[in-house]
């Protein structure tokens, strides 16, 4: 990723920015779809009645609209904070009511009505002092055997935090154990067999490519979770 990112509010500079650095949040391709398949299998969500995913930081819907394509949902809901990117991506995507702009620590939706809470490299991007409110909605709004599927920029050992500081939003880079200490607070639990299967996926980024995601991005710190 470029080091001329500069935009600190996610309008469309920071969209901007993004996009010439290489990283389009209204690029949708195999990768979108496949991941969103990857996602879907480690989790389970064929098992669930009326599978219902949130994709929590959904930018522009990309993935969201990868969930769509797998026609595994009774419902999708991307959330993001950015109205612009929202409203860029509910006409390219035309995902209408199934994409808005608010924040994720008052989610208005029904306790327990979720089965997977999905989140892509966004939390590194929430304040610390935030981290416990948006965790409890996440636990409120999960079903009790719902699981959450969260990929972050953390420190892992013999790193240091300037390597994941290359964007000016990123506010909260913390080394893994602080992350798995706050997902434990908040009672959500490490679900070490999902873990497996998105080890093992047979789906990858790339078409006709040998290598699943989790052998591609090594520099991924990914949980999944359960709710008890």
């Amino acid at each position: 990723m470029s080091t001329d990112l500069t935009s600190l509010t996610y309008d469309q500079a920071y969209y901007e920015q993004h996009k010439a650095a290489g990283l389009d949040y209204l690029w949708h391709d195999f990768w979108q779809k496949s991941y969103a398949r990857m996602v879907s299998e480690a989790t389970l969500q064929a098992t669930y009645v009326k599978p219902f995913v949130v994709d929590f930081g959904c930018a522009c819907g990309s993935i969201l609209a990868g969930f769509r394509e797998t026609g595994l949902y009774e419902r999708i809901l991307g959330i993001d904070v950015s109205e612009f990117m929202v409203d860029l991506g509910r006409k390219h995507f035309a995902l209408g009511d199934s994409i808005c702009a608010g924040s994720c620590a008052e989610i208005r939706l029904p306790r327990e009505s979720v089965s997977l809470v999905h989140s892509m490299q966004v939390m590194e991007h929430i304040h610390e002092r935030e981290i416990t409110a948006i965790l409890a909605e996440f636990l409120r709004i999960l079903r009790p055997g719902g699981r959450a599927f969260l990929v972050l920029d953390a420190i892992k050992n013999g790193e240091s935090a300037e390597i994941y500081q290359y964007d000016p939003t990123h506010l909260n880079i913390q080394p893994t154990l602080y992350w798995s200490t706050m997902f434990e607070k908040a009672g959500l639990r490490a679900d070490f067999e999902s873990y497996d299967r998105y080890a093992r996926s047979r789906h990858g980024p790339f078409e006709g490519g040998a290598a699943n995601y989790f052998q591609t991005y090594p520099a991924w710190s990914t949980w999944i979770l359960i709710k008890p």
